[in-house]
């Protein structure tokens, strides 16, 4: 075969390759324990450059156990997806953690975005609530700070917060109303979207729907 032709097919064989989304199960220390995560690199990951970070809720105890909103993604559009147990509200682990991928990756603003949905939103709310400074946005699918307090939602004034929910679920679409109206009160930037049709699991948001409602964010 003529050799120039080999060098093309070597050459387009790791073009394919690059465009492969990458999803690695990693493991960072902590306080000599070994915390686990995956992450998954958008398309043509290049270190040298700034990508936006959304960090998912999962016990990320193998590389099959997705944040549910992008369970299944080939595609991260652009994104870095981690999936940590954030859910567990632990914030100075978290802090921790969010710090060691600071300093492993050019993080878009230095922040991070979230996402939270149904019995783990408080929780992740809280931990938000709890160490702003580390986190650009938040989305609820649905969800909902829980507290009604004043004080505690003035805690958000830095983070951009999403709602989204479904009209036919009829208890998490008052709640989102309620804490939403309460976080304008609080001068927050947050927003509602309210899926007409939508139950409390919006399946039809996987993936590509909550990735284009970060971007918002951004």
């Amino acid at each position: 075969m003529n050799r120039f032709l080999i060098i093309i097919l070597i050459s387009l064989s790791y073009s394919c390759v690059a465009q492969t989304s990458k999803r690695v199960f990693k493991s960072f220390d902590y306080q000599g324990k070994k915390i686990s995560y995956a992450i998954q690199l958008p398309k043509d990951f290049d270190s040298n450059k700034t990508y936006p970070i959304a960090v998912g809720p999962s016990e990320a105890k193998s590389n099959d156990d997705q944040s549910f909103y992008w369970r299944g993604v080939k595609d991260t559009q652009g994104w870095i997806l981690l999936d940590f147990p954030i859910y567990e509200g632990k914030e100075t682990e978290v802090a921790a953690f969010l710090d060691y991928i600071n300093s492993t990756y050019n993080v878009e603003g230095d922040k991070f975005h979230t996402i939270c949905f149904s019995a783990n939103s408080a929780s992740i709310f809280r931990l938000v609530m709890s160490i702003p400074e580390y986190f650009h946005s938040i989305t609820g699918v649905a969800g909902n700070p829980g507290t009604r307090n004043f004080q505690e939602l003035t805690k958000l004034k830095e983070v951009k917060v999403r709602f989204v929910v479904g009209d036919k679920d009829t208890y998490w679409m008052g709640a989102a109303k309620d804490r939403h109206s309460k976080l304008l009160e609080a001068r927050v930037d947050s927003e509602i979207e309210i899926i007409k049709d939508g139950k409390h699991v919006l399946t039809g948001l996987i993936g590509a729907g909550v990735i284009k409602r970060m971007n918002k964010l951004r």
